[in-house]
């Protein structure tokens, strides 16, 4: 299930603790990446986590939800749920292209219909970004190629000759990149050898996927292991230890 980030916009504590409750309780597809009690720091908010979706009070002291929106002249990636007190706002929020709008107290079986609304709306847009990654990579040499991480929040998409090692941990996988970047991700280590096979990345062991730029040196004492860029030591597997001897020796 693709999940989405959003941002709780209201000046008010109180309200904005009970819908965090009511989306962690009832909406699993969605998480919460910041709040904000005022416009002024739901716009520095917005530009730090570029959230899938907002939930916006509209009165809120001097700035209302509506002119925050106006700020933005348009440039917003998000969809918009509206939360208010208020019944008055209903025709303004349509107008305003909002995705749903929701009345305090908030109706848990709305407020599930309108983060679906917002999924269906946001899906296409990140498969359509998975595409324009696809179709670039074509035509990118080797040293720009590039693979999407699914993470719980967002897609990164991740340039390969960054990438130093993989390691495994059941079904997930840590991928350790430079600058110290690590992500953890749902999918086995078998995946990323079959996707990166071809990249120069090696196998040394069950759990362990390396790329081969990145090694720093081969150590034979200690049964023999590998010594990368970031100063991890990787086993070797005593039944590919020829072959993976062949690989880094060449």
């Amino acid at each position: 299930m693709m999940e989405l980030r959003c941002i709780l916009i209201d000046d008010e504590v109180k309200s904005r603790a009970n819908l965090r409750g009511l989306l962690l309780e009832y909406c699993p597809s969605i998480s919460v990446a910041g709040e904000a009690d005022s416009a002024t720091e739901a716009l520095k908010l917005i530009s730090q986590h570029q959230p899938d979706v907002i939930f916006l009070d509209i009165e809120m002291g001097n700035i209302s939800g509506f002119d925050l929106l106006k700020s933005l002249n348009g440039h917003q990636h998000f969809e918009v749920i509206f939360v208010t007190a208020f019944d008055k706002y209903g025709i303004q929020a349509v107008k305003a292209c909002a995705i749903d709008y929701l009345l305090k107290p908030i109706n848990i079986l709305e407020l599930c219909t309108a983060v679906e609304k917002a999924a269906q709306q946001i899906k296409p847009r990140k498969e359509n970004r998975r595409l324009q990654e696809l179709i670039a990579n074509i035509d990118r040499g080797e040293e720009e190629q590039r693979i999407a991480i699914p993470l719980a929040d967002k897609i990164e998409f991740v340039t390969i000759t960054k990438i130093i090692r993989l390691e495994a941990e059941g079904n997930y996988t840590h991928i350790y990149l430079e600058g110290n970047k690590q992500f953890l991700v749902c999918k086995t280590l078998k995946e990323y050898h079959e996707l990166l096979d071809r990249h120069q990345f090696l196998r040394t062991h069950q759990s362990h996927l390396i790329n081969l730029r990145k090694i720093e040196a081969y150590v034979k004492t200690d049964g023999g292991y590998i010594s990368m860029e970031d100063g991890s030591q990787i086993p070797i597997s005593r039944q590919k230890k020829e072959e993976i001897l062949k690989r880094i020796l060449r």
